[in-house]
């Protein structure tokens, strides 16, 4: 799954924290439901992704963060109607 070069670079990302994702997530006025339905995560595990319950992975923080601009984006599409 993982080459070198993947596991190299995994390694030297800095990630936000779970509580700096809900912080990015309300700043945008996003709700859970809303940035789910732009991912492949559920509401709920994004949730205990934000509270800490879940530890958080590469594929879930890349799918939370790409949710949140996907869902951003389209807020703002609408606004702007």
């Amino acid at each position: 799954m993982w080459d070198g070069l993947s596991l190299y670079l995994w390694e030297r990302i800095k990630m936000i924290t779970g509580k700096q994702i809900r912080e990015f997530r309300e700043l945008r006025g996003l709700s859970l439901r809303g940035v789910a339905k732009f991912c492949e995560i559920s509401p709920q595990l994004i949730g205990q992704v934000e509270t800490g319950v879940k530890p958080i992975t590469n594929y879930n923080y890349w799918q939370i963060i790409n949710g949140i601009n996907k869902a951003f984006a389209a807020k703002q599409n609408k606004e702007s109607e």
